[in-house]
């Protein structure tokens, strides 16, 4: 199956979304050339039969997971050492960092929203935040610079 072509907008910002064989998950998703695998609940895995085995025992449970933990968001090529940049596409929910704010590698910098789905980005090394260029509310692109770093 060929994949289908839409364009979105989502809060006055528009996007170029591919989706993928929507058939089996997950399902690849580029948006504005940014590809995703999005795991559709009730889908088979790609390759497994739509006809479970009928002698098949339920799943077992899975203890409920932790809270996310923001990652460390690998820097862009190009970018300085320095700086932070969008790892995705999106508006900008919370900036949980402030000039002079000293960070270890991994503490939480902002949260990021793209397809309704909050990004934790968490910082990329330890340092001292020298600049924020963004603020709660503001729409990034992939790549534009969120924090510098002294």
């Amino acid at each position: 199956m060929s994949p289908r072509r839409y364009k979105i907008t989502v809060d006055g910002t528009s996007h170029d979304v591919e989706v993928g064989d929507v058939a089996s998950s997950p399902v690849r998703v580029n948006v504005d050339g940014v590809e995703y695998d999005v795991e559709v609940p009730g889908k088979p895995a790609r390759g497994q039969s739509t006809n479970p085995a009928p002698s098949a025992p339920p799943p077992a449970a899975r203890p409920a997971a932790a809270a996310p933990t923001p990652t460390p968001s690998a820097p862009s090529p190009g970018a300085s050492a320095n700086a932070m940049t969008a790892v995705m596409p999106g508006r900008v929910l919370t900036v949980a960092v402030s000039v002079g704010d000293s960070v270890s590698r991994g503490d939480l910098v902002c949260v990021i929203e793209a397809m309704k789905m909050e990004q934790q980005i968490g910082s990329t090394r330890d340092g001292t935040i020298s600049a924020v260029h963004v603020s709660d509310g503001d729409t990034v692109a992939h790549g534009q610079m969120l924090v510098e770093f002294e």
